[in-house]
């Protein structure tokens, strides 16, 4: 699994920070959580093939989350696109889409499939390899927060194992690694749990941002394998942070520390600060594992061993 951060910039983009828009690319799968300003150009940046997008997850109606969402949508028009794309976010986005179609005048061939959300939390996807969460949580509009479960992979098949209790090589092989119990020639039961180790805990990745601290946030990240939360300001500008329901270095850790995530990167910088590694000082004050993102930095994780 595979983070490319495409903007990391908060309001407005800066030279170096485009607006925000993060691509998670999972096999052959790509998520796009936000789509700012420019999110195609940096696409093209990062060697990213829009071929393996699948789902584009917006967290909320602000400006510099979506402005980018059309042109990209276009251009998957233009990249001659046939397969599905699955969109989601806050009630309104739909309408966003499409009003935009009929004012520029384009057309899809491919079909979009639009996902809102008006919950509080809501199961998003629920498919035979991995879940999508989302929550509410606290800013100054609806928005939301993704989580991205892996489910569970079964325990390693011990072949030793299966020869001593009689199991011959072939499909018995196969139905005992799908957790499934076999009745040998003898009539002998194996059951799965005599030939599988463990099961292996699938990966989690949290997104969260433009939002206050709050329980959502945590739930969200929950045991998170690697947490992006937002950083808009730091400790000097602590009050500004409350007054436009975003969140502090400090704030963004504790989220963090009380989600028992195993690492933390932050992102959603205000234009005002250049110094990065100062804010990831003051973060990592109160949380020892975490990072900041730049735009196209990758981040990967660990696959289930």
């Amino acid at each position: 699994m595979r983070l490319v951060f495409l903007g990391t910039s908060s309001a407005t983009p800066t030279p170096r920070r485009f607006l925000p828009s993060l691509a998670l690319i999972r096999l052959g799968d790509m998520f796009l959580f936000d789509c700012g300003e420019g999110a195609q150009i940096r696409f093209r940046r990062a060697n990213l093939k829009f071929s393996r997008l699948r789902w584009i997850l917006i967290s909320h109606m602000h400006g510099d989350h979506i402005t980018g969402l059309m042109g990209l949508l276009m251009s998957l028009q233009m990249a001659e696109r046939v397969e599905p794309l699955t969109i989601v976010g806050p009630v309104g986005l739909r309408e966003y889409v499409q009003a935009n179609r009929r004012f520029l005048r384009t057309e899809f061939a491919y079909d979009t499939d639009f996902i809102e959300l008006s919950r509080d939390f809501e199961s998003v996807y629920d498919g035979p390899e991995y879940l999508i969460e989302a929550g509410r949580l606290d800013h100054r509009l609806p928005t939301y927060g993704f989580a991205l479960i892996e489910k569970d992979k079964p325990g390693r098949f011990d072949v030793e194992a299966a020869k001593e209790l009689g199991v011959p090589s072939g499909p018995l092989f196969g139905v005992l690694q799908n957790g499934e119990s076999v009745t040998l020639a003898d009539g002998t039961v194996v059951r799965p749990e005599q030939v599988l180790g463990e099961h292996r805990p699938g990966r989690r990745v949290a997104y969260i941002t433009d939002t206050r601290p709050c329980p959502m946030a945590v739930r969200l990240a929950q045991n998170a394998d690697l947490l992006v939360h937002e950083s808009t300001f730091g400790l000097d500008l602590a009050e500004e942070a409350k007054l436009k329901k975003h969140s502090t270095t400090v704030e963004a850790a504790e989220v963090a520390r009380l989600a028992g995530a195993k690492r933390l990167v932050l992102t959603h910088f205000s234009p005002r600060y250049v110094d990065l590694e100062m804010l990831r000082r003051e973060a990592a004050e109160h949380f020892p594992c975490v990072d900041v993102a730049t735009d196209l930095k990758e981040f990967e994780l660990e696959p289930v061993p």
